[in-house]
């Protein structure tokens, strides 16, 4: 659930350019977002987000990004709740607030989200994971140079989906993702999606553990796999967040 009101719609970003300082993290937790080192306001752009936490920590956290204006801010703060704040007040963005993808059994996880900046200038870009109330566990900050937008009217840009300034909802599953065989492969169909997603992250369970590495559509049967059940998890994402589903389980012969 979004716990803080996205600013325009049409916001941008480009991490993976200088990385300012890194924040803290707490002790077995990292943070780390890469994606394109430029933007243009109004363009959808996909980043990835990854890190690791304690194995023995079952627990899902959360990530949140904010973008904050570099000529408001020098640096990001070390909470995510302060960056939420900052975001309402220097007229930044919230990128994304979504529950995080679970960390397979080494304690690692990664999870694509998508933005569209709002504003040209460069601005800081300040990623947490953290345990949805207080904590923060892990920061990190990258900078963006976003280019204005094209012709005709005004700093929100122009075309693509929808009203400039309006607040999407975050992707709702309405038909669970399946799992099918296709000769020697297995293939995920994401199912159904309200809220128009930007795009699709995959992942595979077999016999309800996350299958290390196996992050993409399709999964090759090995031995491994066969004589057991196999799931696909799907996250949906767009500019407010990121949902995730799963599919029943398919008992792979």
């Amino acid at each position: 659930m979004i716990r803080a009101p996205l600013a325009a719609a049409g916001s941008v970003l480009a991490l993976g350019v200088a990385a300012a300082p890194a924040l803290g993290n707490e002790p077995g937790y990292s943070l780390n977002i890469s994606g394109p080192s430029s933007a243009t306001v109004g363009q959808s752009i996909i980043y990835q987000a990854s890190g690791t936490n304690p194995a023995t920590d079952f627990f899902t956290s959360w990530l949140d990004v904010y973008a904050l204006p570099a000529g408001s801010v020098s640096s990001c703060p070390e909470g995510y709740t302060t960056a939420m704040q900052l975001a309402n007040t220097t007229g930044g963005d919230q990128v994304t607030n979504a529950q995080r993808e679970e960390a397979d059994e080494n304690g690692n996880w990664a999870m694509p989200f998508g933005y569209a900046p709002s504003k040209a200038g460069r601005m800081l870009i300040c990623g947490y994971t953290n345990d949805g109330a207080t904590g923060t566990l892990a920061t990190t900050t990258v900078i963006l140079d976003v280019a204005g937008g094209g012709s005709g009217g005004g700093g929100n840009g122009g075309g693509g989906g929808g009203t400039p300034g309006t607040v999407l909802a975050k992707p709702a599953n309405t038909k669970r993702p399946s799992v099918k065989r296709s000769r020697g492969k297995l293939v995920c169909k994401p199912g159904r999606w309200a809220n128009k997603p930007d795009g699709y992250g995959y992942s595979w369970r077999v016999d309800g553990k996350k299958k290390r590495g196996a992050n993409g559509k399709r999964l090759r049967v090995s031995r491994g796999v066969r004589g057991r059940g196999v799931q696909c998890r799907v996250t949906a994402y767009n500019d407010a967040g990121a949902t995730s589903a799963t599919s029943r389980v398919l008992r792979v012969r």
